[in-house]
């Protein structure tokens, strides 16, 4: 007698064991900063190009999302608390670019567009390692 091993018994256990490993591995998975805000920045030069409600509104979804992404990312320890602080103020000027949108302010929408690029340009600059701090630590 010939026994057929049938996965189908299986598959109710088999799918949730799979799911919860891939949640592990995508929990455990560490997000590539430098791409993320190379889209990032894609994704906000194509908001600033945007001349409509529905031109601009993918954009800026898209770059909550990234924002949101960046915020999981591993940064130097010295450094985090900071950085966390300048991502969280991008979120909320996009929460508010997105509440924008929703009123049909497109002006609204592109202040509050400026805004996150006023906060990337003084964010960025905390990234930068000084030659005093290299050399004395």
């Amino acid at each position: 007698m010939k026994t057929r091993f049938s996965l189908s018994r299986f598959s109710g256990v088999s799918g949730i064991a799979l799911s919860v490993l891939l949640s592990f591995n995508l929990a455990a998975a560490t997000v590539d900063l430098e791409k993320t805000m190379k889209e990032m920045a894609f994704q906000y030069k194509k908001a600033h190009e945007a001349t409509t409600i529905v031109q601009l509104t993918p954009h800026i979804e898209n770059l909550k999302l990234l924002t949101q992404t960046s915020l999981t990312a591993e940064f130097p320890e010295d450094k985090a608390d900071k950085f966390k602080q300048g991502l969280e103020l991008v979120l909320q000027e996009l929460t508010a670019a997105e509440h924008a949108l929703d009123a049909q302010n497109l002006s609204a929408a592109k202040q509050h567009l400026k805004a996150v690029d006023k906060l990337r340009k003084q964010y960025h600059k905390h990234r930068k390692v000084s030659i005093w701090q290299l050399l004395f630590g």
